[in-house]
């Protein structure tokens, strides 16, 4: 398999030398209502941690860590594990681990109480978990070295209410992974030299299909459409939020159309692989054999997913950049955290599942194993040392530099409510299977959406 080259110590110390990676986000100060959220569950309250507590681990302890990701993810994660429990041998931890995110599972596992004691979480349900139920342990009371992290992400979301209860596991930012050996054959050009407009993606994959007809240039499933394509076709184009912090949407009934009638067009044009094989692999469009082979040779996807997306491929894949409109009022790029932590109330164990929390966050050893895993690292301490030892991939820092540099809208709650997002999806699957149906399918989505934000204001 052909990897991504290493840049050298020095010459990665000095690109980011001040370690002050910035991202935006949604200011945490009033969650909106959900009605998909977890129901509140009657938890006990977290007890209070201090130094002499964590230094006096001795009795047995069993805790559960859930996560989801793509095996590169999790070989790292079980290792390191393995030396947490190497360094603290009363400690045994359980590791729950799958390949998508399954947002409606952790919500029921919320709100029966049977949540693991460390759970990985999506920044955009943090809205609706806060609003429906106090869930989480406030990590303030636990000693982390809040400075060490950007303080911006803290801020915009980890805190709630004014309580930190979220840590962030990494810093994550839109992408376009290309397989630059299938592109290179073609004569396409897929570096960050290439500028992308919408337009250029339905040229250029119809040119990659007429080619090779069992090619498509764009692999993709109905959540990548919405969160690629329909959110920043249309924030591109209004420069507004998607749905504004009052709750009321920032584009209208022809808006909606037209990013719908252009995503039938990636249908129709052969550009994205067909809607049957793409939602095949719902949230682990990088599992498809096609797009493993160099069938399908390019992916909108997160730096925090780009290692395990080329793991298992003999190409060579590089970072381009985001297809951006000629008029564009926003660039929709967003940089944010891959995802977040937190340690849930129900824990029998809080203090411990702090201590392992901070070890996988601050530890320069563990560090050193995950890498980019999860994206770049968000302790500053760790991140240095990853750049300064050569372990961050070139290609994950061109893709988060270039973010940080092209940087839009943050995506605050409103816009990624749940309901909302699944309306959006199901309007995509329609015009997927049947562009003559983009009219309807804005129509009645534009009733369920308004009908949506009417609870929430």
């Amino acid at each position: 398999m052909k990897k991504w080259k290493k840049w050298a110590a020095a010459t990665m110390a000095g690109m980011m030398a001040a370690s002050s990676l910035t991202a935006c986000g949604a200011k945490q100060e009033e969650a909106p209502a959900a009605t998909q959220a977890p129901e509140q569950t009657k938890v006990r309250e977290p007890q209070k941690e201090t130094q002499a507590a964590a230094e006096s681990f001795g009795q047995p302890v069993t805790l559960r860590f859930s996560w989801w990701g793509n095996d590169a993810r999790h070989e790292k994660t079980l290792k390191v594990i393995e030396m947490y429990q190497e360094q603290h041998p009363n400690v045994t931890i359980e590791p729950e681990y799958r390949g998508k995110s399954e947002r409606e599972k952790v919500a029921t596992e919320l709100g029966s109480g049977t949540c693991a004691d460390i759970v990985q979480l999506n920044p955009p349900w943090m809205g609706d978990f806060v609003a429906n139920g106090d869930f989480f342990v406030d990590l303030s009371q636990y000693d982390f070295d809040i400075d060490g992290f950007d303080q911006h992400m803290i801020d915009d979301y980890c805190t709630y209410n004014g309580t930190l209860i979220t840590l962030p596991s990494g810093l994550n930012a839109r992408t376009y992974l290309m397989n630059k050996t299938k592109l290179d054959e073609m004569g396409i050009a897929c570096d960050m030299d290439t500028s992308w407009t919408w337009e250029d993606l339905i040229s250029i994959g119809k040119t990659v299909h007429e080619k090779n007809e069992e090619m498509y240039f764009l692999n993709a499933d109905k959540v990548d459409m919405v969160e690629f394509v329909i959110r920043p076709y249309i924030i591109q184009k209004t420069g507004t939020f998607l749905i504004s912090d009052d709750y009321e949407p920032g584009f209208t009934k022809e808006d909606l159309r037209e990013a719908l009638e252009y995503v039938a067009s990636l249908y129709t044009e052969n550009v994205v692989v067909p809607a049957a094989d793409g939602n095949t692999f719902l949230n682990a469009v990088w599992t498809n054999p096609d797009w493993i082979n160099g069938n399908l040779t390019s992916e909108l996807s997160w730096t925090s997913l780009m290692e395990g997306a080329v793991s298992d491929s003999k190409d060579e894949y590089v970072t381009t950049t985001l297809p951006i409109r000629q008029d564009a009022k926003d660039t929709s790029v967003v940089v944010k955290p891959s995802q977040l932590y937190a340690v849930v109330k129900t824990s029998e164990h809080p203090a411990e599942a702090a201590d392992f929390l901070k070890f996988l966050l601050t530890d320069e050893e563990a560090g050193k194993v995950l890498g980019d895993c999860r994206g770049v690292p968000p302790y500053k301490a760790v991140q240095n040392m990853c750049m300064a030892e050569g372990i961050l991939d070139e290609q994950v820092i061109i893709a988060t530099q270039y973010a940080q540099d092209h940087g839009g809208l943050y995506e605050n709650t409103a816009s990624t409510n749940a309901e909302i997002t699944a309306v959006l999806q199901d309007a995509v699957e329609t015009v997927s299977y049947d562009a003559s149906k983009a009219e309807e399918a804005t129509d009645q989505a534009m009733v369920l959406i308004e009908d949506i934000l009417s609870t929430l204001k």
